[in-house]
């Protein structure tokens, strides 16, 4: 007989439920107003917590909104964990990639956030600005991930040409999914991502 892992608790849950509203005020307000004129506290009592609470849960405003890219990362890196030093494939990666998109998909709101912050970069420099950074920063530690995963020694060669391939692919789909949900198309997230890792595999397979 198997026992069901237990869920997070109320205060766990409240907690969640405090920083998705302010995650979704911040993209609600940029979206509006854009991300200069837009203030932490602006953010902070459109969602009802004091400036305070709100740097409890994000360092900047820009980061509230990024806040579905994150959790993207952190997806990721928990699925890695079970590849370390078992030779992983470019395919292996990719799959698990698709695999966390579709968790996000799944997850109410997740998803949604995500599609939002991709819209809203292409008009928006100070949230680009934000997420190239963010960007920069998970690189580093995706870097070693794909290192341990894939069995080298250090970051290499190797490891660096697998880790940009899934980055670039991964941008790729995200932006081609957003812009045709901004064109009222019905695109699926993982339909456009494996879609992508294929054209990656026709481009360098001629």
């Amino acid at each position: 007989m198997t026992t069901a892992t237990p869920g997070p608790d109320l205060r766990e849950r409240r907690r969640l439920a405090t920083q998705a509203e302010i995650e979704h005020v911040a993209l609600e307000l940029f979206a509006r107003n854009g991300s200069e004129r837009t203030t932490v506290d602006d953010i902070a009592t459109a969602a009802g917590v004091s400036p305070r609470t709100f740097f409890r849960y994000f360092a900047t405003k820009e980061d509230a909104a990024l806040g579905a890219c994150r959790a993207f990362d952190v997806a990721v890196a928990a699925r890695l964990e079970s590849f370390v030093d078992r030779g992983a494939s470019l395919a292996d990666l990719q799959d698990v990639i698709a695999d966390v998109l579709g968790e996000m998909a799944a997850e109410l709101g997740s998803i949604d956030r995500m599609l939002r912050v991709r819209c809203l970069v292409i008009e928006d420099a100070g949230l680009r600005s934000a997420l190239l950074r963010l960007d920069v920063e998970q690189s580093r530690a995706f870097f070693h991930r794909i290192a341990a995963a894939t069995g080298a020694a250090d970051v290499d060669l190797r490891t660096r040409v697998i880790a940009e391939t899934l980055g670039a692919g991964l941008r790729a789909a995200l932006d081609d999914w957003a812009a045709r949900r901004e064109a009222g198309q019905d695109a699926d997230v993982v339909a456009v991502y494996r879609e992508t890792c294929a054209i990656q595999r026709a481009v360098t397979a001629g």
